[in-house]
């Protein structure tokens, strides 16, 4: 079951497809990641006596 001649042209044809592909993945990978890193540099807590507990809110505002 070897690769015939079509296959091949095809991979010829799209490789920069599947290389985009993944680095665009792996971009958006990062992206998030570092966009989480940003998001949570500051401590959050939780504000027990808010209306919304669930919410975080930043650390030095409850001091």
């Amino acid at each position: 079951m070897g690769m015939n001649t079509q296959d091949l042209t095809m991979i010829r044809k799209y490789w920069w497809l599947v290389v985009f592909a993944v680095s665009v993945f792996l971009f958006d990978a990062l992206l998030m990641q570092w966009i989480k890193l940003m998001a949570t540099e500051q401590d959050k807590c939780r504000n027990m006596d808010s209306v919304n507990p669930l919410k975080l809110i930043n650390c030095t505002d409850l001091e």
